[in-house]
């Protein structure tokens, strides 16, 4: 016995069940894109222990710590230092056990498989009073770019250090969800009294999203830190990698040419104003 199983639908039905298709997929496109906008943030406090002198800083993208020699890198340009600013960490390296001094180490997630968690991770001499964890989604790919943000007392003084740690979303055609990562900060900016650094891989590979950059930073009080010779990682001729300082000045600066990852790694002794 023949059986047809094709269906018949007219051509009114059709057009409806198109119709709204169309309407389904324009609201799950708002719907990805409103998640893609918004960011997550969680923050506890702690009693922290104040941070005095000079600062000595290192900023650098370790490239998940992937490639043979990078605990030597490490261990050379961060030796000695107060803060490193850690962007695309590996959990399963164990980076802090690579420095000699032990160093206390706030961690943001980031993109995670089965095999590695990676994200940002701040090391520091000194215990956070404050640690705030703040999650962007890269929108084509749909993983998480991490931002640390910790605050540390000063010593002597009634105001803190703010410290954060950013990892910039990259694969967009315009400057939105940049915007949108770097606007989840405002708040903890606007409401900070004292010394201020941001740093990390900021993915300004165009005019546009360095002019985002640049005018967020300016209007929170941050100015860049210039290198000479200015040997930090670029693409299209466009600097990725940086540091934004408000109540600090930048006794010395050096990009650290490695092979162990695609940046080089950017060291910084800071004085307090």
């Amino acid at each position: 016995m023949h059986m047809n199983f094709r269906t018949h639908i007219d051509r009114p039905s059709f057009h409806r069940m198109r119709a709204t298709g169309q309407v389904l997929l324009m609201l799950l496109a708002a719907l990805c894109l409103a998640t893609t906008a918004r960011a997550s943030e969680q923050c506890t406090s702690a009693t922290g222990e104040p941070l005095s002198g000079q600062l000595d800083i290192v900023s650098w993208n370790i490239q998940k710590a992937s490639n043979e020699g990078w605990e030597q890198d490490l261990a050379a340009v961060a030796s000695e230092i107060d803060l490193a600013f850690i962007q695309e960490a590996s959990v399963q390296a164990h980076i802090p056990e690579v420095l000699a001094s032990p160093l206390h180490q706030a961690f943001a997630q980031g993109y995670t498989t089965a095999e590695r968690e990676t994200g940002v991770m701040t090391l520091s001499s000194r215990a956070t009073s404050l640690r705030c964890r703040l999650t962007s989604m890269e929108p084509w790919l749909g993983t998480p770019k991490a931002t640390s943000v910790t605050r540390y007392d000063l010593a002597e003084r009634e105001d803190s250090l703010l410290a954060i740690n950013l990892h910039a979303v990259n694969f967009t055609l315009g400057t939105a969800d940049l915007s949108s990562q770097l606007r989840a900060l405002a708040e903890l900016l606007s409401a900070h009294v004292g010394p201020i650094i941001l740093a990390g891989d900021l993915n300004t590979w165009s005019d546009e999203r360095q002019l985002l950059v640049d005018r967020f930073t300016t209007g929170f009080g941050l100015a860049p830190v210039a290198f000479e010779p200015d040997l930090r990682t670029t693409v299209f001729g466009r600097a990725l990698d940086h540091i934004y300082i408000r109540g600090l000045q930048a006794q010395s600066a050096s990009v650290i040419p490695v092979a162990t990852s695609d940046h080089n790694p950017l060291r910084v002794r800071l004085s307090l104003n």
